[in-house]
Formats: C-alpha cells, sequence, structure tokens
C-alpha cells in the first residue's frame, strides 16, 4: 500500500484558471450589473416622484395666483363700483364734477386711464359724506411696471379746484390695464368732463375693463344714480 493518496475534484483541477468553486450554504454577491439595474430603477422611481411633486406644487402655486388676483380685483371693482354708481354732481355747486380721461391714443397700447369725481358713496363708518376721489396712475421707480394711486378729498371747497389737493394712497401695481368707457346714453366714449361745462350731467353708466398681471381680464358696467 502506498503511503500518500491525492485527492482530486472529478472533471477538474485545482488552480486551473477562470472558474470558481461554490461553496454550499454561503451567501452569493450582487454583480456589478446587478447593481447598476437596481440604481437605475431607483433613480427612475425618484424622478417619478419629484415629478409628481412639482407638478402638485406648480398647480397649487397656479391656484393660489388665480385666487390672489380674483381677490385683488373683487376688491377694486367693488370699491370703485361703489363710488361711482354714488357719484354726485349739482351745477349750483362748482366742488362737484366728473372727470375721466383716456391715457394713450394707440389703439393696441396698454390703457392706463384716468378718474375723478364728487361721490355720495359711504366712508368706513357707513356714514354718506360727499367727498372727492380720484384713481391715477404713477411710474413706479424700482421696475417697469405703474402704481394704482387713489386720492380723496374731504374737505371740499369752491376755493380749492377740482383735481387737487387730498390725500393719496398707494394701492397696487399688479395692474397692466385699466379702460375707462363713459355712456351718454347713446354711445359709449372715452373721455368726460364737466368742470368748465356745468350744464353736463355725469355719464348714465361707466364700463370699467381692469387686467392684471397674471392676465386675467375683468369687466362690469356700472350705472350711475341720478
Amino acid at each position: 500500500m502506498s503511503s500518500s493518496s491525492e485527492f482530486r475534484v472529478p472533471g477538474s483541477e485545482f488552480g486551473k484558471t477562470g472558474e470558481s468553486i461554490n461553496i454550499p450554504g454561503k451567501p452569493r454577491g450582487f454583480t456589478l450589473l446587478e447593481v447598476l439595474i437596481a440604481v437605475a430603477i431607483m433613480a427612475g422611481i425618484v424622478t417619478v416622484i419629484y415629478m409628481s411633486f412639482f407638478t402638485a406644487s406648480r398647480n397649487i402655486e397656479q391656484a393660489e395666483t388665480r385666487r390672489d388676483a380674483t381677490d385683488l380685483a373683487r376688491t377694486l371693482l367693488t370699491k370703485l363700483s361703489n363710488e361711482i354708481a354714488n357719484a354726485y354732481y349739482s351745477g349750483s355747486m362748482t366742488e362737484t364734477f366728473f372727470y375721466g380721461k383716456k391715457s394713450s391714443a394707440e389703439p393696441a397700447a396698454p390703457r392706463f386711464d384716468t378718474i375723478a369725481f364728487t361721490t355720495l358713496a359711504n366712508n368706513v363708518q357707513d356714514e354718506a359724506e360727499l367727498r372727492e376721489v380720484g384713481y391715477s396712475f404713477e411710474e413706479a421707480s424700482e421696475k417697469n411696471t405703474r402704481m394704482l394711486i387713489r386720492k380723496e378729498k374731504r374737505d371740499l371747497s369752491p376755493d380749492t379746484p377740482p383735481l387737487e389737493g387730498g390725500e393719496d394712497s398707494t394701492l397696487t401695481d399688479r395692474i397692466k390695464s385699466l379702460r375707462l368707457r363713459y355712456f351718454n346714453g347713446l354711445m359709449w366714449t372715452d373721455d368726460w368732463d364737466n368742470r368748465s361745462q356745468r350744464s353736463l350731467l355725469p355719464p348714465k353708466a361707466v364700463e370699467i375693463t381692469l387686467v392684471l398681471d397674471e392676465g386675467s381680464l375683468y369687466s362690469i358696467q356700472v350705472e350711475i344714480g341720478r
């Protein structure tokens, strides 16, 4: 009997390159290809989640912008309509008047019209008092936009001409166009002024067309009480 024996693995030899021995029960690791596939799948899932959140956030932001624009337009139109509807004029009182002026002669140019008149609309104390109010625009100094300015004068006197004096308050810089038209009973006109023509009454109605910076357009016609 030989004193030594040789152990061989059937069909293979130890040390042969390009072969491996799988040991039963030992965990097998991931290959590089499997890792790359898993990373690609995870990246796709994250991208879909991000886009969903981004779309939802953008929709919410757009809805809030539209809501803010609607609230602003409603506030401006309600106040202006109430004051116009209660416009007051008396031929014997030189301090009462109605004035409206078109801002631009260019048909396609944005309108930033001016309006001023005396009114009996209720004040913040819900009391009717005769006062002069006006709405006009001023150029903003910091950016290329215009500020809507409201003027109010409570101390009316024949010694103080219309459109002079009063207190200014800035309302908003979000208006891109404000067009005003005046109905005389037969046709609409872009201007109105009875400061020097005391026999000319205020218009029968005023049309207000408002465009905000995000593109929304609002229009209303206001009848003036007599």
